[in-house]
């Protein structure tokens, strides 16, 4: 599991190796607070809502130690019965949660990282500067980031920075509730992306529609440089067929060409009563 890593706590007041509950507490916190939200980011999960097992079991971080050499903290990835195989998604989580880490100590999060995430890395880049001064993070394979958290810009990290000027669109997808209580919708749209409805116009109406074809227009909200996230304040109509779907195909309008490949038409075998007798009964075994 390539999310095996160490984060090492440089120049803290502590004795080296100890860390006092609060700082470990609210660290560990952020982090599987960030882990959850990287896998429900890959496994196009939108809102809140308890996620799936699979993705849960990816998503969980364990803390397995502290060893002395300043104070370092070991935590490991994954359930602890999970089976230790890397599956595609894993391995996209396990990315992704690693470049998030990385960009900690940069500045530079990914564009299209969600507000969420952006929310949590945050949080973790604050419990650590309460930590520690410096701060180093080591991948099992050693790839390591180094960092002092008073200095990053937490600006970049704001739930809204990625977010680019609201515009009006017209999405097209099948409607799938995700709280009729609380009047929330999603769309799914034909390459499978998910898009959340916020506030949506006459949501009684629009429920009735769960499950079928339809189109929401709003105010959009997108990912910089992506496509849009959410919609809000939508109007959600149902999109009909088209009426060549209904239009009756004349079943005689086309025909083989005769002089093709295959078997010839008149080429069949001809019997006369006698021969078509005896065949019957070759059948019948008399």
């Amino acid at each position: 599991m390539v999310r095996n890593f160490e984060i090492t706590l440089r120049e803290m007041a502590a004795p080296s190796g100890e860390i006092s509950l609060a700082d470990l507490t609210a660290v560990a916190g952020r982090l599987q607070d960030l882990s959850t939200r990287v896998s429900r980011w890959v496994a196009n999960i939108d809102g809140s809502g308890r996620s799936p097992a699979a993705v849960a079991d990816v998503a969980a971080l364990r803390f397995a130690g502290v060893r002395p050499g300043s104070t370092i903290l070991e935590i490991r990835g994954g359930s602890p019965g999970a089976l230790d195989v890397e599956t595609p998604f894993d391995v996209e989580v396990s990315s992704r949660f690693w470049v998030i880490l990385e960009a900690l100590g940069t500045d530079t999060p990914p564009e299209d990282t969600p507000s969420n995430v952006r929310e949590s890395a945050g949080q973790l880049l604050d419990a650590l500067d309460h930590a520690a001064p410096l701060v180093a993070v080591t991948r099992d394979d050693g790839a390591q980031v180094e960092f002092r958290p008073a200095e990053r810009d937490r600006e970049v990290w704001r739930a809204d920075a990625g977010d680019d000027v609201e515009d009006l669109v017209t999405v097209v997808g099948t409607l799938e509730a995700v709280d009729l209580r609380t009047d929330r919708f999603r769309i799914v749209d034909d390459v499978g992306n998910r898009i959340r409805l916020d506030e949506v116009t006459d949501a009684p109406a629009a429920g009735r529609l769960v499950g079928r074809r339809v189109a929401a227009r709003g105010s959009a909200k997108r990912e910089r440089g992506g496509g849009p996230r959410a919609v809000s304040s939508a109007v959600v109509t149902s999109v009909p067929l088209s009426d060549s779907f209904f239009e009756h195909q004349d079943p005689s309008g086309w025909s083989p060409p005769l002089d093709g490949p295959g078997p010839d038409p008149d080429g069949a075998i001809e019997l006369n009563d006698d021969e078509w007798a005896e065949f019957l009964a070759v059948i019948h075994g008399r």
